[in-house]
């Protein structure tokens, strides 16, 4: 099949840029853009930043631009803005960018790749459940039409975990997508975290951090880490909790924080973990470390935390922390609700918090010597090579291979209808009179 021309939309800022604060959503940027780059494909992203940039530098790409969010779903301004014709598109990442790749494929009639990096809905639903959060209907509305958007326009789709896909594929026959097409469930692929390929190869480790020495850490303090950023699913006080204990049972651990802000949400999570660790001096804040000094430290750790709320999110999402950990051997100690966890503790790479002594197994990841933690790094080095960015591109690769094929939507009526127009109640009206005014 002949090279295409995709419109990739993701979100900003490109992670590669210098001074770039990293986020989930980018990293699934890159891991689309990149392979589809390396399989020949002409490939213009427009990523989604606060404010509008041009030209951004992204290696093999054919262009890269910034667009804000008020303009990223006008169809006709994207399209005005393409010097050549597309032959397909991709939403990557978000809903705001699955609802822009939605509404220019529909506008020059292209078919569209719609990836949904965790359930927007119950993302939403871990921030608004989060103490101290307001519940916001609007925002629970407006993040439902543009997921939705998404929904009803994709030929192909993507989520970021096996229970997610199952999630989606129920929200597909929700919208009436699946009608009576034996292959529907064939059209949405699970398509993890991944790492850039490089990451597989055994790499020297960076010099142990100047920001931890001069916090007076020894280079052979044995380290339990929190990496990663602010998560409003996280339970902070139950991951504090064992940071703490971990400290009590060994007065030579060292506990480091670098955490990625995540707004006002995700300071209260990082006031409710240091709360709940409480007053130690064996505690390091590093805030939000510069480039360079969190992988400095992870390569340098030997033991990481995350214990996780018992929300939606927990069980459909994923954790890309844990793969930068486990590429310099870090062990973690997770809750194990999460798909990705659970594979980590299958392969002996991580351990389960819940299924022993979890302060122990801390201490124990902590204090392994350099030979155990360089065997537990090659063998976590040939795992993520099943989870390289070029290996997961496999079912968007195939898809394109196969022509980009279309995906009909059947007739829709009666209930469908109702859930596609999202029709506002009427003052006082409940949700089953509004549903038996809607068959009626």
């Amino acid at each position: 099949m002949a090279p295409k021309s995709i419109v990739l939309f993701g979100a900003g800022p490109w992670p590669l840029e210098p001074g770039a604060a990293v986020t989930g959503p980018a990293i699934r940027a890159r891991q689309f853009a990149e392979p589809l780059i390396a399989a020949g494909h002409r490939v213009r992203l427009v990523l989604l930043e606060a404010e509008a940039r041009a030209g951004i530098a992204v290696a093999g790409a054919a262009g890269a631009c910034a667009v804000p969010p008020e303009r990223i779903l006008d169809a006709a301004h994207t399209a005005g803005a393409l010097e050549r014709g597309a032959d397909a598109v991709f939403g990557v990442g978000s809903v705001m960018p699955a609802a822009a790749a939605a509404a220019l494929a529909e506008h020059l009639g292209l078919p569209c790749w719609v990836d949904f990096f965790g359930d927007p809905l119950a993302e939403l639903h871990a921030l608004q459940s989060s103490p101290g959060a307001p519940f916001d209907v609007p925002r629970r509305d407006q993040v439902w039409r543009l997921m939705r958007a998404g929904l009803a326009r994709g030929d192909a789709f993507s989520t970021v975990s096996g229970p997610q896909r199952l999630a989606l594929i129920a929200q597909l026959g929700l919208l009436g997508r699946l009608g009576a097409d034996p292959g529907a469930a064939a059209r949405v692929a699970s398509i993890p975290c991944a790492v850039p390929d490089a990451w597989t190869e055994w790499a020297p480790a960076p010099p142990f951090p100047r920001a931890l020495a001069q916090r007076g850490v020894a280079p052979e303090a044995p380290l339990v880490v929190f990496g990663g950023s602010w998560n409003v699913w996280l339970d902070p006080e139950a991951t504090g909790s064992l940071l703490r204990r971990s400290l009590e049972r060994d007065p030579q651990l060292v506990a480091v924080l670098a955490g990625i802000p995540t707004g006002d949400a995700g300071e209260r999570v990082r006031g409710a973990l240091l709360a709940a660790v409480g007053g130690q001096d064996r505690l390091v804040d590093l805030g939000t470390p510069a480039s360079g000094v969190e992988e400095a430290v992870l390569a340098h750790a030997g033991a990481s935390v995350l214990i996780d709320r018992e929300v939606p999110e927990a069980y459909l999402g994923s954790r890309n922390r844990l793969l930068a950990q486990v590429r310099w051997g870090v062990r973690p100690v997770v809750s194990t609700l999460a798909e990705v966890e659970r594979e980590l503790v299958a392969a002996d790479l991580a351990a389960d918090a819940t299924g022993q002594d979890a302060v122990a197994a801390v201490v124990r990841a902590a204090r392994r010597d350099a030979g155990a933690r360089d065997s537990d790094r090659r063998r976590g080095l040939a795992w993520l090579a099943g989870v390289a960015f070029t290996a997961t591109m496999e079912p968007a690769l195939r898809w394109l291979d196969a022509g980009a094929p279309r995906w009909p939507a059947p007739p829709a009526s009666g209930l469908v209808d109702w859930w596609r127009s999202a029709e506002p109640a009427t003052a006082g009206e409940s949700l089953l009179e509004r549903i038996k005014r809607r068959l009626r």
